[in-house]
C-alpha cells in the first residue's frame, strides 16, 4: 500500500491541456447577450481559442456572446463554457477571431502564462 502512494508522488504531471499560449492583459470591455442587453466586464487571460472574463456573467454556459472593447472597437464572437468563482470562461467561435486577439495582445507586449504564472 505505501508503494503504491510513493508511487502516485512520482507520477508524470498531468500535461497542460490548452491548445494555445495565454496572456494575461486586463482590459475592459463590453459583453453583449440576448440582444441589446450590455454588461461591463475585463477580459484577462487571452490565447487565440479563449479568455477569461471577470467577473463571472450571469449567462448559461453555450450562450453566444459578443465582447466588444470601445477603445479600440475590437469585436469578437465567442460562447461561454463555464462558469466559476474566478470568472466566465469562453471560446471564440471563429479560430480567425482568437489569433486576431492573440496578436493584438502581443502588441502590448503581453507575455505567455505557463503553469499559471506569467513567463517569458
Amino acid at each position: 500500500m505505501m508503494e503504491r502512494v510513493k508511487s502516485l508522488f512520482r507520477a508524470p504531471r498531468l500535461a497542460n491541456r490548452r491548445r494555445h499560449p495565454r496572456y494575461p492583459v486586463s482590459a475592459s470591455v463590453e459583453i453583449l447577450h440576448a440582444g441589446d442587453v450590455r454588461r461591463d466586464a475585463e477580459i484577462t487571460d487571452v490565447s487565440a481559442g479563449g479568455a477569461l472574463l471577470i467577473p463571472t456573467q450571469d449567462i448559461e454556459p453555450g450562450q453566444d456572446i459578443e465582447i466588444f472593447h470601445p477603445s479600440s472597437t475590437m469585436r469578437v464572437t465567442a460562447q461561454v463554457i463555464a462558469n466559476d468563482s474566478v470568472g466566465t470562461r469562453v471560446c471564440f467561435l471563429s479560430e480567425g477571431a482568437g489569433t486576431i486577439v492573440a496578436v493584438w495582445l502581443r502588441g502590448l507586449h503581453a507575455r505567455p502564462v505557463v503553469d499559471g504564472q506569467p513567463g517569458g
